[in-house]
């Protein structure tokens, strides 16, 4: 019985720092904007084919300017209305720009990728396979500077489809790693680093 509510604790306890650390996450004062609207502005440009799916990497980066793991519980609808999310949510919000342009699409995951200009282990990463030219090329739009089949991480573990159980795991992977580092900065006063919570490098 003891232990029984000693767990029940420790889980509240949880449980709370993670609601207030979501309840701190920051806005980044937006208008807002949907994917009708990138899809609208894409079609304005007369573009096809793989210059077209180009054209898409960059406007996706640009509309979300800030890497947020802080956000992981929002939609990627919601994650592009505001300007920040993670890689499922970005990556997501260019999928469906994609399928709406008429491209095919599909989303996949590696539990490890180097890149992003850093040497070391990331803990995974999710982005978009779209077919054009006759074949599936990889997009992603962790940076304005990636196009159709040139990204900017190497998968170092085998490529996977997303699936839905697998959104969750990585999310649920992540959040004590979120509010521990937000709780930290809090504590000792310091900035919560770029993983958490910065300007992506759309360069």
């Amino acid at each position: 019985m003891r232990r029984r509510r000693l767990a029940l604790g420790a889980a509240a306890t949880m449980a709370a720092a993670f609601g207030l650390v979501a309840a701190a996450a920051p806005r980044y004062p937006r208008d807002g904007g949907t994917v009708a609207d990138l899809v609208w502005e894409l079609r304005g440009t007369g573009l096809t084919g793989r210059a077209l799916v180009d054209a898409a990497i960059v406007a996706v980066a640009e509309a979300i300017p800030y890497h947020s793991a802080w956000h992981l519980w929002e939609r990627p609808t919601t994650s592009l209305q505001r300007g920040a999310g993670w890689a499922h949510q970005y990556n997501t919000v260019l999928l469906l720009v994609l399928r709406d342009l008429g491209f095919d699409t599909r989303l996949v995951h590696a539990a490890r990728v180097r890149g992003f200009g850093f040497p070391w282990f990331l803990s995974g990463h999710t982005w978009v396979k779209v077919y054009v030219e006759d074949r599936w090329l990889d997009a992603c739009a962790s940076s304005a500077a990636n196009k159709a089949g040139e990204i900017n991480f190497v998968p170092l573990t085998e490529e996977l489809p997303l699936l839905v159980r697998t959104r969750w795991a990585v999310g649920l992977a992540l959040a004590p790693f979120v509010v521990g580092r937000v709780w930290w900065a809090w504590l000792t006063g310091r900035r919560v680093p770029d993983w958490v919570y910065g300007v992506r490098d759309a360069d």
